[in-house]
């Protein structure tokens, strides 16, 4: 558990430092970001995907990729709120998100692949 927060901790720094150009205080703004991204996905997006099943269905699923968009954009308005105030229009905001997506994925997978014994499934 402890690596995956330290993979999307390092996901979000390399959203923050390459895609934001943010350089100063990004450190604990990720660590903070990241503990508000978990927050927000385990409480309001099983909520939305159940409210938001019907236009899910109808648009063949690409409307969660909406709602975790929302989702990532809810984070970095209360990372803001928090005090960490950085200039990101919706655009970079979007790109963001989809690099700290490819990021995390990525890093997971080469954890997995790597052997990582946090990242295998429990036996069921």
């Amino acid at each position: 558990m402890l690596t995956r927060f330290l993979v999307h901790v390092l996901a979000l720094l390399f959203v923050f430092y390459v895609i934001w150009d943010v350089h100063s205080g990004i450190f604990l703004a990720a660590i903070i970001m990241a503990v508000i991204l978990a927050v927000v996905n385990a409480v309001l997006r099983p909520i939305l995907i159940i409210l938001t099943l019907p236009v899910t269905i109808i648009t063949l699923g690409l409307f969660v990729v909406v709602i975790n968009i929302l989702l990532f954009a809810l984070s970095f308005a209360i990372l803001g709120a928090l005090g960490h105030h950085f200039d990101v229009s919706g655009g970079r905001l979007v790109v963001g998100w989809l690099v700290y997506v490819v990021v995390s994925w990525a890093a997971t997978h080469l954890l997995r692949s790597r052997g990582s014994r946090s990242y295998r499934s429990a036996p069921r």
